[in-house]
C-alpha cells in the first residue's frame, strides 16, 4: 500500500528526518510513537503533501506521490485528523457533511451512517460551539471518515481528553477503520493509544524510527535501551553473563545474580531491561516463588497513574508498580525491607 525509501528532510540546528525504508500495509494501522520534536508530526505532513522533503520515494497505490501532477486527485483519497477538531460554527450535520460539498457530492446518505458509528447521532441539529470537547472529537472523526477515506493519517487526535472518554473514542475508531478496510497511519506520545489501535509500532526519536514491529514485541522486547526508556521499562541496569545452562542465563548485575531466559552467551555484556508490572512486592517470600527474589529496601513510593509506583535498592535501583490496595495491605512505607519477585522469562536482556 505504501513503500517509502530514501526520504530525508533537513531542518539545519533542528532535526533531520531519515527514514530509508518503510512499508505500511493496506487496512493496517501503523503508528509511530515518539516524544516531543522526534519528526513525528512533520512525516505525516510530508505524506499529506504539505511539506516537501528535500528528497525520497514515497509510494502510494502505485505512484509516486511527490512527483503527481495532480496532487488534489491525491488528497480527495485521504483524510487528516489534527489534534484540535477545528470545526466549523455550523450544525453537526454539516460540519460531517463538509467533504463531500468540497468534492461536490449530492448524496448525503454516508453523513448518517457517520453519526450512527461515532454514536453522535442525537446531536445532529446541534451546533458545535455547544459541544463538549469530546463531542467535538467525535464530529471531527466522523467528518474525516465521511468521504470513505483509503488513507488516513492521525496527528495525535485524543491529546486534549481524559482517559476514560479517549479510551471509548478509540475503541469506536479502530472499530469504524477495520469495519472498512481504511490504512491508517497514526502519531501519538500515547502508549495506551498506540497498544489498543496498532497493528505495527514504530519507535521514533531525532527524526529516526529505531524500531519497528508488532505492539507486544516493541513493549516486551526493546532493541536498544532508547526504546527501552521511552516505553517506560523503568528498571535498565548493566550486567554481565557470568554462567549459562541451556537458555538460562545467570546475570551479574550489582551485587545481585540474575536468572534470566535469553539466548545470549557467557561472557556478553547486557542491558537487563525489567518493566514496573513485572517486579511483585512480598513482606514474606513463597518457597514456590519465581526464581528472581530479592530483599529490597524501599526508597520512595509515589503516584503512577491509576497505581503507585515504588523506588527500591537491592544492590541495584528497581522499580515496580503496584495498587494503592497493595499499599494499604501489606502496609508499605518508605524504608521498609520488601522482597522484590519476578520471572526470569520477565527479563529482556539487550546486547551491549
Amino acid at each position: 500500500m505504501i513503500k517509502i525509501s530514501n526520504l530525508k528532510l533537513d531542518f539545519p540546528g533542528r532535526l533531520t528526518l531519515v527514514i530509508d525504508k518503510l512499508e505500511i500495509e493496506r487496512g493496517k494501522v501503523f503508528t509511530i510513537i515518539g516524544p516531543n520534536g522526534a519528526g513525528k508530526s512533520t512525516f505525516l505532513n510530508i505524506i499529506a503533501l504539505f511539506q516537501k522533503p528535500d528528497k525520497g520515494v514515497i509510494e502510494i497505490w502505485g505512484e509516486d506521490i511527490l512527483n503527481l501532477k495532480d496532487k488534489l486527485v491525491f488528497r480527495r483519497k485521504i483524510s487528516f485528523l489534527f489534534s484540535r477538531p477545528y470545526l466549523l460554527d455550523e450544525t453537526v450535520y454539516n460540519n460531517i457533511a463538509l467533504p463531500l460539498r468540497l468534492r461536490g457530492m449530492r448524496d448525503y446518505k454516508a453523513v448518517d451512517e457517520m453519526l450512527d458509528l461515532f454514536r453522535i447521532g442525537h446531536l445532529k441539529v446541534n451546533k458545535a460551539r455547544t459541544l463538549s470537547q469530546g463531542e467535538m472529537h467525535r464530529v471531527a472523526l466522523a467528518r474525516a471518515f465521511v468521504i470513505k477515506p483509503k488513507l488516513i493519517l492521525l496527528d495525535e487526535p485524543f491529546l486534549s481528553l481524559d482517559q476514560t472518554y479517549k479510551e471509548s473514542l478509540i475503541d469506536d475508531l479502530r472499530g469504524v477503520i477495520k469495519l472498512n478496510e481504511i490504512t491508517a497511519l497514526f502519531v501519538t506520545q500515547g502508549q495506551a493509544e498506540a497498544l489498543t489501535l496498532a497493528d505495527t509500532i514504530a519507535v521514533m526519536k531525532d527524526g529516526r524510527i529505531l524500531q519497528q514491529g508488532n505492539p507486544q514485541d516493541i513493549f516486551t522486547i526493546p532493541d536498544s535501551k532508547e526504546v527501552a526508556d521511552f516505553i517506560g521499562v523503568e528498571t535498565v541496569v548493566e550486567g554481565l553473563i557470568v554462567k549459562k545452562e541451556d537458555n538460562l542465563c545467570f546475570v551479574k548485575a550489582g551485587d545481585k545474580l540474575l536468572e534470566v531466559v535469553s539466548a545470549y552467551n557467557e561472557g556478553d555484556s547486557v542491558l537487563v531491561c525489567i518493566r514496573p508490572e513485572d517486579v511483585i512486592i512480598a513482606k514474606h517470600i513463597d518457597p514456590s516463588s519465581a526464581r528472581n527474589h530479592f530483599k529490597a529496601k524501599i526508597i520512595e513510593i509515589k503516584p503512577w497513574g491509576l497505581e503507585y509506583k515504588l523506588n527500591l535498592y537491592s544492590g541495584f535501583n528497581l522499580v515496580a508498580s503496584v495498587t494503592k490496595q497493595s499499599i494499604r495491605n501489606l502496609d508499605l512505607k518508605i524504608e521498609d525491607e520488601v522482597f522484590a519477585i519476578f520471572k526470569a522469562t520477565a527479563i529482556h536482556l539487550i546486547k551491549r
